[in-house]
């Protein structure tokens, strides 16, 4: 009891600020409360953040020696082909040598259907990282499994073959004789003027069957016979076969009435097979990827007919051939007044006169891949023939290969 009327005074203050209170007692905040680290399921997080992190606490959580130790993902190296690793966390990153690529560098680059198409003589596949080569019908995978075989003794696609010191096609597609034809049919109607049949258009053979053309050939076609093995129309030479038409198949969004020349594609079956010999044979047909690259990479293709030699001018009696390059799709579709579809395309020269012309029509545009003679387009329509700063239009196949392929029954061999 204070009494006397006197205060006391202390100099300094019993409470320490609170900012500097802690260098005073520090004591650790623990994340378990009373029995949680019991009854809890071990937690690494919580661990590191109550305890300092320690092996001895990862050790407790994961119960195991094997998930405790992190480890070098790098051991063994999981990269192939010399491909160069380096560790991360739970994780790896390969660096890969030239002309690999992959997780794990695991895909040859230079062994991809994008590059030189796998090395394959026909068509290209992928399966899990490597290339797998298919055929046309009429041949097989050689034993190195690259390279397609004619199977019989009449090879399908005009294949090429040495002879001597040059090189030609055995239907003489390049150096056009009395044997240039193979592939080529004419589509024949009876003229009572000349006393004989006359072609009024092209088309190809597919197989012993079946005939592709351009729709609008049949349009106002009201009788014809397909010849297989023809040359000069105006003579009677041996080879040739006429052959009655079964069946019609124009394609179904062909429409004369809207566009005479969009999706101008039709199919023909025979009533009776055609034989099979060096005159007559039928064209190789590819699937929409490689007809595709095909026809926009190759530099140059063939076309063929009994057209007329020039605009408004005299037919043809005997087969012509002519070699086209590919026009890009921005040039063509500025050359033209008219609509050039998706479904069509430009090939000729722009200011040479050397075109496809009339009479031409429903003939094969074809393409040479490594010995073999692919379908490629269908000559469709132009304005005149070899005019300046004009081409020629055809049908673009590798749209139509499942229409054509559920058609006929021709398809690749696996």
């Amino acid at each position: 009891m204070l009494n006397s009327g006197h205060f006391v005074s202390f100099s300094e203050a019993v409470f320490v600020p609170q900012h500097t209170a802690h260098t005073v007692l520090r004591r650790q905040r623990r994340h378990n409360h009373g029995l949680e680290e019991v009854f809890q399921k071990a937690n690494l997080e919580r661990e590191c953040r109550e305890e300092v992190c320690s092996m001895e606490e990862a050790r407790e959580v994961f119960e195991n020696d094997e998930k405790t130790v992190h480890g070098d993902q790098c051991d063994p190296n999981p990269c192939q082909n010399n491909g160069n690793c380096v560790d991360g966390l739970s994780s790896y990153l390969c660096y890969c040598q030239p002309n690999f690529s992959g997780k794990n560098c695991e895909i040859d680059v230079t062994q991809q259907c994008s590059v030189n198409n796998g090395g394959c003589s026909h068509f290209c596949g992928m399966q899990t990282n490597r290339v797998v080569c298919r055929c046309a019908v009429g041949y097989r995978l050689g034993p190195d499994r690259r390279t397609c075989e004619p199977t019989g003794k009449v090879s399908v696609g005009c294949r090429t073959k040495n002879r001597g010191s040059g090189t030609s096609c055995c239907c003489s597609m390049l150096l056009c004789s009395s044997e240039c034809l193979c592939l080529q049919v004419s589509l024949m109607s009876h003229s009572d003027v000349l006393k004989r049949a006359q072609p009024f258009c092209g088309g190809a053979l597919l197989s012993e069957l079946w005939v592709i053309t351009a729709a609008h050939c049949l349009v106002q076609a009201s009788s014809f016979t397909v010849f297989a093995g023809e040359h000069d129309v105006s003579l009677a030479e041996g080879p040739e076969r006429d052959h009655e038409v079964a069946e019609v198949h124009l394609h179904h969004l062909y429409n004369f009435e809207k566009s005479q020349y969009n999706h101008d594609i039709a199919l023909l079956k025979l009533s009776t097979p055609v034989e099979l010999s060096s005159h007559r044979r039928p064209v190789c047909l590819g699937p929409k990827d490689f007809t595709e690259n095909l026809l926009m990479e190759a530099s140059g293709s063939l076309v063929s007919g009994w057209g007329r030699l020039k605009f408004q001018g005299p037919q043809a009696d005997k087969l012509q051939k002519l070699q086209i390059p590919y026009v890009d799709r921005a040039t063509c579709k500025q050359s033209s007044r008219d609509h050039v579809t998706r479904f069509m395309f430009c090939a000729g020269y722009r200011n040479i006169q050397k075109d496809a012309c009339q009479g031409d029509s429903g003939g094969p545009h074809v393409t040479n891949y490594k010995g073999t003679w692919f379908l490629t387009g269908i000559v469709s329509w132009g304005e005149e023939c070899a005019k300046d700063g004009k081409y020629g239009i055809y049908t673009r196949v590798s749209r139509y290969y499942a229409w054509i392929s559920q058609t006929t029954g021709i398809r690749t061999n696996s």
